[in-house]
Parts: C-alpha cells; sequence; structure tokens
C-alpha cells in the first residue's frame, strides 16, 4: 500500500526551471546540464522501480517514497524508498547507472569499467551510504519511541544497459536489478517472521514520518553564482517556447506563432518562486511577466487569489 507517492526533488525541479530561464550562452549552463542530466535521470531510475513494486502483496508493506529525515543529531537522510511491514523494514536505493558495474567491498567502491580497455570510473560508495541510511533509520525510530524494528536495503540498478561483474554472495544480498526487485523482497521477507510493531502502530509510523518529511531546500541562484538580471523573463509560449507572451486580458498570446493560452503563466509563477523565492511584489511579478503597470499587475495578483501581508504600496504575496 503507498503511503506517500513518488515526488521529484526540489533540487530537481529547480534545475528544471534553470533549463527554462537561463540563455543557452550563459557560462554556467554546461554545469547546469550535467547536473540537470544527473538528477533527471536519477529520478527516471527511481520511478522504474515503481512498476516492479506494484508486485508486492498489497498488504504486505507500507511504502514511501522519496522520504527525507532528519536524524537526532541534525543530519538529513533520504531514502528513494522505504518498505515499512510490521516484522522488518527495508531501504532501497536506485542507481540509474550504465555501463559495466563492479562493487568492490574491500576498497568500498563502485566501479564502472570503461569499453575498450578505456581504464576505471569510480562512482562513489553506495554500500557505505546504505549503511548509514540504516543507522540512521534506527535512530531515528529510536528516537520516537519504536521498537528495534531490524532494517534491511537493497541497491536497485535500474538502467537497462546496466551489466554487473564479479559479483560475490555478499554483493548478491545487496544489489539486485530493478526487475528482479519482488523476488528479492520476498526473500527478505522469508528472513523476518517475528512481528516487532503492530498494523495499528504501523500505520502511526508511516503518518509520523510524513509528518516528519522536510523537503530539501536548494538555491541555485546562489550555488552557481547567477544573478537574477540575468534569467529569461517573461510567460514563455507552450507552443513554440518564444518568450515573452503578451497578456490580453484573460488570455496570453504568442506573437511568433500566433497561439494563445490561458495557463501558460502558471509555469512562469511556479519558475519565479523555484528561482527566485516564495514570496513575491507588485513590482516582482511586473517585471518577471512583463506586465504593462501596477494597476494591470494587482488585478492579476488578485485573480491569483494568494496569501498577503502589509498595506497596499508595501504588499507582499506568499507563492
Amino acid at each position: 500500500m503507498i503511503k506517500k507517492q513518488r515526488e521529484k526533488s526540489h533540487r530537481l525541479l529547480t534545475h528544471e526551471a534553470a533549463m527554462r530561464r537561463v540563455p543557452k550562452t550563459h557560462p554556467k549552463n554546461p554545469l547546469l546540464e550535467n547536473e540537470y542530466g544527473r538528477l533527471h535521470y536519477g529520478h527516471k531510475g527511481e520511478e522504474a522501480m515503481d512498476y516492479f513494486l506494484s508486485f508486492l502483496p498489497e498488504n504486505n508493506y507500507l511504502i514511501l517514497n522519496s522520504l527525507r529525515l532528519e536524524d537526532p543529531k541534525g543530519r538529513y537522510f533520504q531514502m528513494d524508498t522505504l518498505l515499512l511491514s510490521p516484522t522488518h523494514c527495508i531501504i532501497v536505493d536506485s542507481k540509474y547507472i550504465h555501463g559495466t558495474l563492479e562493487f568492490d567491498e574491500p576498497a568500498n567502491q563502485l566501479l564502472r569499467h570503461l569499453p575498450n580497455n578505456g581504464g576505471v570510473e569510480k562512482l562513489g560508495d553506495p554500500l557505505s551510504q546504505m549503511a548509514r541510511q540504516r543507522y540512521q533509520l534506527a535512530l531515528w525510530l529510536e528516537k520516537y519511541n519504536f521498537p528495534p524494528i531490524p532494517i534491511a536495503s537493497l541497491i536497485a540498478l535500474t538502467h537497462t544497459s546496466a551489466t554487473l561483474i564479479k559479483t560475490t554472495p555478499s554483493i548478491r544480498k545487496k544489489v539486485t536489478f530493478h526487475t528482479n526487485l519482488p523476488n528479492r523482497i520476498k526473500e527478505i521477507n522469508g528472513l523476518h517472521n517475528a512481528e516487532q510493531i503492530s498494523m495499528k502502530e504501523l500505520h502511526k509510523l508511516s503518518r509520523l514520518m510524513i509528518k516528519k518529511h522536510t523537503r530539501d531546500e536548494f538555491n541555485l541562484l546562489d550555488f552557481y553564482k547567477i544573478e537574477a538580471q540575468e534569467l529569461i523573463t517573461g510567460v514563455i509560449c507552450p507552443s513554440c517556447t518564444n518568450t515573452p507572451m503578451k497578456k490580453r486580458r484573460s488570455t496570453w498570446g504568442c506573437h511568433k506563432c500566433g497561439s494563445y493560452s490561458i495557463t501558460a503563466h502558471f509555469e512562469a509563477v511556479s519558475d519565479y518562486k523555484l528561482l527566485l523565492g516564495d514570496t513575491i511584489t507588485n513590482k516582482d511579478i511586473r517585471w518577471f511577466l512583463h506586465l504593462g503597470s501596477s494597476s494591470i499587475t494587482s488585478k492579476y495578483l488578485s485573480s491569483l487569489n494568494l496569501k498577503f501581508e502589509g498595506n497596499y504600496k508595501n504588499r507582499k504575496y506568499f507563492l
């Protein structure tokens, strides 16, 4: 039973906005594109797991996706998928990596063997990452007075062009392909028979986890040292991507392709929120959407039914 749906990380959403708003000629654009690709395909890999997790018996697990918690020492940890059952729980981490892969346990490294004897590329240490997540989850459960539920973990290789070599019995217990997740989870399930927590308490645990979930925050402009004035402003045409569209009463029109939209401005407002913050003034929105005057902007802001504070001149709206 899915208790928390999978969602894009704030970091990915901000990079999606940056792909629309940072000019292709900007010197930081290559860095942005590389990081966007990494985040985009990482999320694609997580989604690839969901189909195979749907084959788990409906009542066996409570499933929480994209869960980010804070341990008792103030350190955050994010789990792609957490499976909760009365006898145990399983952390599943997606790795969307192609190529010939090897988990070097003695060196605590994931290696990718490059073709044509091109050497070896080091790709971090996902096994130690999973060990940290198990430890942090155990601390979290203890903090909120839940019993010490056995915690297992799995790394799921989600790229269809991934090949795993030099496997050992130890690695085969810790790593699998996403297509084999139901079988591997069934094997783990068979190792745990003693009930540690009732279903009533398990539902209580899942509700608390969802309540304590904290979205990751990421200030893209600060990180890449990009100025707000360097962004592409205006409403982007959903038909031809030209900008800016021009507001004409209740619609937005594109002078390039001639199309109209009554909803195109929603993406622009979302981009502003992701890149520039969740509060906005009349002056800010007038600049970003290329609106004609303060009075037109006031009417537009009123149509959005946003919460606000302050008097007319100094009013601040919450996106």
